[in-house]
């Protein structure tokens, strides 16, 4: 079987698992479960500090709802980019990410929330799958939501047992219908999540997104990131990207 017979069927699975999570979307927005679709772009695609590639291009699908004092939210992301040889591709080879995830959240008190759930992606570069679980706690604190998550690497595949992210954000309407969010991000890595010998790899990043809300449950967004790494195995990155989401 060669190589472009084997990403075809590949990319063929990935559509229809596209095509059953949007069908199964459908069946939750009838049963009054908040659905959505989302289409965007990134000029650069950069995951947890890691360089991935250059013109990311992605479609994201999710459904959230509640169950007594649970709220659950599960979803799909499919994203596309090149020039990915960080991941061991040919020059200008094309990655193909497709992750699904599922978590649940409940409130501790009225200001402090935990959650728990988990991540399944698969790349078309790489020979296996990878399995994450994943906890956290979100909380507010004079205005600026701030969020820390562990994930726990289950792939034996994969180097890196842990990654850690804390997230401080503050959000206000700066004009009608617009909101402005300044996020600010510090991430971990315990091992070098590229299979290399850098232990501790740590990143942060400073973002600003503008959300638009067009009406009719449509919205639109447009965001600056600024990512800087303390080791070589990134260079710092600015990422400018765009996405327009309809609810239903």
């Amino acid at each position: 079987m060669n190589l472009n017979h084997t990403t075809n069927v590949m990319s063929f699975k990935r559509t229809l698992s596209i095509v059953g999570l949007s069908s199964s979307l459908v069946g939750f927005a009838s049963a009054e479960v908040e659905s959505s679709i989302s289409v965007g772009y990134n000029n650069q695609y950069v995951y947890r500090g890691v360089d991935f590639g250059d013109d990311q291009a992605h479609l994201s699908l999710s459904a959230s709802g509640n169950a007594g004092d649970l709220d659950w939210k599960v979803g799909l992301f499919h994203g596309s980019s090149s020039d990915a040889t960080i991941l061991g591709g040919a020059a200008g080879a094309s990655l193909d990410e497709t992750r699904i995830h599922a978590g649940a959240s409940t409130g501790l008190s009225d200001c402090l929330s935990v959650n728990a759930g988990v991540i399944a992606t698969s790349y078309n570069l790489l020979p296996s799958d990878r399995l994450e679980i994943f906890v956290g706690a979100k909380t507010s604190l004079s205005g600026i939501d701030l969020s820390a998550t562990a994930y726990f690497n289950e792939s034996d595949n994969y180097t890196g047992d842990t990654y850690y992210e804390i997230t401080a954000s503050k959000s206000t309407e700066v004009a009608e219908n617009v909101t402005g969010t300044l996020a600010v991000s510090y991430g971990n890595w315990n091992k070098d999540p590229l299979g290399g010998t850098v232990a501790d790899v740590d990143f942060v990043s400073v973002s600003g997104t503008l959300k638009m809300d067009l009406g009719d449950d449509v919205s639109a967004s447009i965001g600056v990131t600024h990512i800087s790494s303390d080791t070589a195995i990134t260079d710092d990155e600015t990422v400018v990207g765009t996405s327009l989401t309809l609810g239903f």
